[in-house]
């Protein structure tokens, strides 16, 4: 350091962390330098590293996102994500969350396609998932009294207009991307043991795990989807009974807790 330690404010710790992160300006008089750097380049070597450092934390939570911008234009996916960290500047103490504002940020910027935006969501889905607890798993046989329900912690829920799921899993498997395609995508992304998964589900089928997550109860939720025309009774009965067989068997709902309980 520049300066002898009791000449340092009280908290130069703290503003030390808040140069290198770039939340404030540097102060090279802190710094004695060397033989070989200034003291502006000295600390510029601790802010270089924590860049490094943050950009290959952001790639960690996109892969989806990342294979995608590398297929498109690698050094304009960089410098795209560059600027991202430049102005969200992670404030946590751990990067897990370095990319939870990506998807809104995206979306506000000018030439960045819509398939973009859905990536980064389902990147980040996968990553809130990955980490959510695991609620007791309901019976089937525990779903004829039609009980309120919640989605498990782990569960999201994502209406897609690309196929970027397809994309993502196979960019993670080490595949060839299939070909961008437009259409609509009703996605459930949930956790099995320790592994991500996501199923595209019947439209009927997502809305009512929609209302569910609305807080609404099962008669509820299956008279909603009713009346907003996303199937006719016959159907609906044909079908009823399978979705939310398949809703207990990926552990995808429980019960709901009591009011007054979290």
């Amino acid at each position: 350091m520049g300066q002898r330690s009791g000449e340092l404010p009280p908290d130069w710790r703290e503003q030390m962390v808040e140069m290198i992160r770039g939340a404030a300006p540097v102060r090279g008089d802190w710094f004695a330098g060397g033989p070989v750097c200034s003291p502006e380049e000295q600390i510029g070597i601790y802010v270089q590293q924590y860049r490094l450092r943050l950009y290959d934390a952001l790639l960690d939570e996109v892969p989806g996102l990342a294979a995608l911008l590398q297929g498109d234009d690698e050094e304009a996916g960089e410098r795209l994500l560059r600027r991202y960290l430049a102005d969200h500047p992670p404030s946590s103490w751990t990067l897990n969350r370095i990319a939870d504002a990506l998807p809104g940020w995206l979306a506000e910027q000018p030439g960045v396609g819509a398939h973009l935006v859905e990536m980064a969501l389902l990147d980040r889905a996968v990553q809130e998932g990955f980490d959510a607890a695991e609620g007791r798993p309901i019976q089937p046989a525990e779903l004829a009294t039609m009980p309120r329900l919640q989605l498990q912690p782990h569960v999201r829920l994502l209406r897609l207009r690309h196929n970027v799921h397809s994309l993502r899993s196979a960019a993670l498997s080490r595949r060839p991307l299939p070909g961008l395609q437009a259409a609509d995508f009703p996605l459930v992304v949930f956790r099995r043991g320790r592994k991500m998964r996501h199923w595209v589900v019947p439209l009927p089928a997502w809305g009512i795990l929609q209302g569910i997550a609305a807080g609404r109860g099962v008669p509820e939720a299956i008279e909603d989807v009713f009346a907003r025309g996303l199937v006719d009774a016959e159907h609906l009965t044909d079908e009823i009974g399978t979705w939310f067989r398949d809703f207990s068997e990926r552990s995808l709902v429980q019960l709901a807790a009591p009011p007054g309980e979290p």
